[in-house]
Formats: structure tokens, sequence, C-alpha cells
């Protein structure tokens, strides 16, 4: 393609940091205004959600981006739009299927599954986007396969401006109502704006049509199409719905075991919405940049064995991993420094810097994790994706079992530094099985630990050192001091160049591979 995947990877870079910085802002004023508790009900039941989504969709998407990208590698324009179409046809159906089943059986899995029953609304609500998340996601991963992150990232803003405008609208609107139906309020929100995104992803596939509607003489037939899409998503879609069902278990085994520790189903569920819709906000911030890579990963990775080169194959693995590495670090190291401070300043919460604290020491795992995922698609390694997210779900269910009844939410994320870390490093041993791939000490080891010494350091003093300065500014120079000396550091070390500013996607430019 002639964008590069750097570029393409920059692009959804930039359009994840706008909508991490919009969803931030809407968690803030959830937080402040509706309550943890709201919120709570709220990341109680999206787990759930989130693992039906992943069963309907079937590991197609994943799939479809990787055989779009091959069969453009190959300029068979033909065959790709007949894999599309397959698609397209599958996951609506298969949406539509799985949201008429579920809005008959929500009674019971509401009142048998979750620690708190309020959760029936929100539940509800949020079954009416599965259908359109499913459709949507056909799209996207079409786009994704020809390596064009510009409608992709587009979809994405403006179904983020939709959710988060309307959710935080009708969230306020039924609260009075009780927390339970502002918790529906907020998934009327995610309806809405995933409705949005469908709308312009269909908008911007219909207008470029003509141009990829090509080659019909190379239309494949169903037959020839179903065995390599159902060769590659059902691992897919075993190994996300692994993943999504640890997270679901999470969700309803955390607010179970705090009551153990001596919480009261209110307070188990306001601890709870603590963690989640804080102390994990906080650590997924870094993944707007593993996120990205992870999604230009499959059908970069895809490409580059389709033509069977190696070395372009080597270099994609290294500098994703890399990034994820150097953007991670500083952000894990902020979250143990400035744990407290953080959650009191953004969202008046300092109680949720507990769990951020401990989160910290595994959220560089939470990254590689998804970078490796990314990249192990991309090579079509489906099946051992699911051997190790299940491995570490076990470790991470397990951790959340034992340790929080008697360490409280600080067992539960200790829990989850676990089954991360079992699973990032299983899928780093699996990489190195599978490509040439050698990682240099100074850009993976010495460079990383002498910019982390130099950030502790600096941060540490600027935050103790300046006790009459006010908090506030005190923590905006910490973290400002203390990054500017990683990065000076990495520079001078030359772990990374001015260079690397070229792979933004600045206006006309247009950067090589």
């Amino acid at each position: 393609m002639g964008v590069s995947i750097w570029h393409g990877a920059a692009v959804l870079m930039l359009a994840s940091l706008l909508n991490r910085i919009i969803s931030f802002a809407y968690r803030i004023l959830v937080v402040r205004f509706i309550g943890a508790e709201g919120m709570g009900l709220y990341e109680m039941v999206f787990p759930f959600y989130s693992l039906v989504l992943m069963v309907a969709s079937a590991g197609v998407p994943v799939a479809l981006a990787k055989l779009v990208a091959e069969r453009v590698a190959l300029q068979a324009w033909g065959k790709v739009r007949s894999i599309f179409r397959l698609s397209l046809f599958f996951l609506t159906g298969s949406g539509l299927t799985t949201a008429l089943i579920l809005w008959f059986l929500a009674p019971y899995l509401t009142t048998k599954f979750f620690a708190d029953t309020r959760v029936y609304q929100a539940f509800m609500v949020m079954l009416l986007a599965l259908p359109v998340v499913c459709t949507c996601s056909a799209f996207r991963s079409y786009f994704q396969g020809l390596q064009l992150m510009y409608p992709v990232a587009l979809a994405q803003v403006s179904e983020q401006v939709i959710r988060v405008s309307a959710g935080l609208f009708l969230g306020l609107h039924f609260l009075p109502l009780g927390v339970a139906m502002a918790a529906a309020g907020l998934a009327m929100g995610m309806v809405l704006g995933e409705l949005a995104g469908l709308v312009i992803s269909i908008a911007i596939f219909w207008r470029a049509r003509a141009y990829y509607d090509v080659a019909s003489f190379q239309k494949s037939s169903m037959r020839a199409d179903i065995l390599p899409l159902a060769r590659l998503s059902l691992p897919v879609m075993m190994a996300r719905a692994a993943g999504g069902a640890m997270l679901t278990l999470e969700a309803m085994l955390i607010p179970h075991r705090l009551q153990l520790w001596g919480a009261s189903v209110g307070e188990a569920t306001t601890i709870y919405g603590q963690y989640a819709g804080i102390a994990m906000t906080l650590v997924y911030l870094p993944m707007v940049i593993t996120v990205a890579v992870a999604m230009a990963m499959v059908p970069a990775i895809a490409e580059a064995r389709a033509v069977r080169n190696n070395q372009l194959l080597s270099k994609r693995c290294r500098q994703a991993l890399k990034l994820t590495v150097l953007s991670g670090l500083p952000f894990a190291l902020f979250f143990y420094l400035l744990a407290t401070p953080l959650c009191d300043f953004i969202f008046s919460t300092p109680a949720a810097g507990v769990a951020l604290k401990m989160l910290s020491w595994g959220s560089v795992f939470i990254y590689l994790e998804q970078t490796t995922v990314g990249i192990l698609n991309g090579l079509g390694a489906v099946a051992t994706v699911f051997k190790t997210t299940v491995i570490g779900g076990i470790v991470d269910i397990l951790g959340i079992y034992f340790f929080t009844p008697f360490m409280g939410i600080t067992g539960a994320a200790l829990g989850v530094n676990m089954g991360s870390g079992v699973t990032a490093i299983l899928n780093l041993l699996s990489l190195s099985r599978y490509t040439p791939l050698h990682l240099d000490s100074r850009s993976f080891v010495f460079g990383p630990l002498l910019a982390s010494c130099g950030l502790v350091l600096v941060t540490s003093f600027i935050w103790t050192g300046f006790a009459l300065v006010p908090a506030t500014w005190r923590l905006i120079q910490a973290i400002a001091g203390g990054g500017l000396i990683y990065l000076l550091i990495l520079l001078v070390a030359g772990v990374i160049t001015p260079g690397h500013l070229y792979l933004l996607p600045w206006p006309g430019h247009r950067p090589g591979r």
C-alpha cells in the first residue's frame, strides 16, 4: 500500500488518543455527577456484553482483515470483494440472532450471575448494540485489511463523540430515577454511538466502492471463501471469547469476593466501580498506542508473510514491541509513584489509588499482551493466542479468588497482574519461535532501564521536595519533569531519534515503509 503501516498505526493512534481524551473526560464527569456506584453497575455488565460480542462475531473481523490483506498483496480484487460480502452477511445475521436470544434470557442471567441485580436495565439496553457492532466490524476490518486507517479512525472518533455526549445527557436525565436507570442511560449512549459509527462506515464504503469493485472474473465461490475464513476465525473467536470470559468472570467474581472481605453489596459495587471505572481507565491510557499497533499488525504481518519477506516481518515485530515497551514504561512508573494524587486530582476519588498502585506493577505486561496478540494473529498463530489467553486467564481468576477476601481490591489487582504477566511472557516466547526476531539489549533493556531511573528520581524529587507548592501544580510539574528526562535519556542513548517523528501523519506527509 502507498501509506506505510506505521503511518496507518499513527493515524489510529491519534484517533485513539482523541477517543481516550473524550472518554477520559466522560468518565470523570460520570464519576463526579453520577457516582462510582453507577459506574460500577455499568462496568459490571459491560464485560459480559463484550464476551457475547466476541462470540457473536466469531473471530470473523480479524480473519477478514488478514484475508483481505493477503489478497490485496496478490492483487486479487475480485476475491477481496467476495470474502467481504460473505463476512458481512454472517456478522449481520449473527448479531441479530444473538441479541434476540439474550433478550429472552436476560431476566435469568441478571439475577443468577451478577452480584447486583440492578444491572438489568443496562443489560437490556446494551443488547440493542450487538447487531450494530457486528455489522460495523465487517466494514472496519475491510478498511483495516486494505490498510486504509483514515475511515476506521473517522468512524471511531465519530462514534465516541456521540457515545459520550448522548451517554452523559441520558445518564444525568435518568439519574433521578435511580443509579440503575442512570447506568441504562450510559448504555443507551453507547448504542447511539455505535449506530453513528455504522452509518459513517457504510457511507465511506459506498463512496469507495466504485474504485474497488473490479476484477469480477476473480470472484471466488462461497465454499472457497468459507474454509479459509472458518480456519482463521474460529481460533480467533476461541481466544477472544476466552479473554472475554475471564473479564466477565472478573466483573462477577470481584464484587462477590469483596463481600467476603467485609464490604456490603453497595460498598462492593462502589469499590468495583473505583477499580474498573477509575484505576483500570488510567491503566488503559497507554493502550491508545498498543491497540493501534495491534490493529495495524494483523494486516501488516499478513502482508509480509504473503510475499515471504522475513526481513520486513522481523522489522515490524521488533518496532511494535519497542514502541509498546518505551511508551508503556513511563505510565507504569507514574501510576506507581503518583497513584493516589492522580485519582484525587482527576476523579476526586483518592481511594482508587490503592488499586492503581498495585496495577502499575503489571501494566507493562497488559500492554505487551495487546501487541503480541496482534502480531500472533497476523502470523496466523491464533491457536497459540487461545492457549496463552486461557492459561493467563486461569492464573488471573485464581489470584482474584484467593487474594481478594484477604487483601480487598488490592488482591484483585494482584491477580490481574499475575494473569497478564503469564500471558505476555508466553506470547513473547511463542513469537520467538514463529519469527526470526532479535531484540537488542540497548533498545529493550539498558536504554529503558536508564530512562526509567531518571524518571523516578526527577518525579520523586519534585513531588516530595516541593511540599509547599499546591498539589495540583506539583503533580503537573512532577509528570512533566519526569516525562521530559525520560525522553531526553532515550534520545541521548540513541534508543529513539528525531526521525521517529516522521512516523506521525503530518499533513501532506506520506512516509515510506
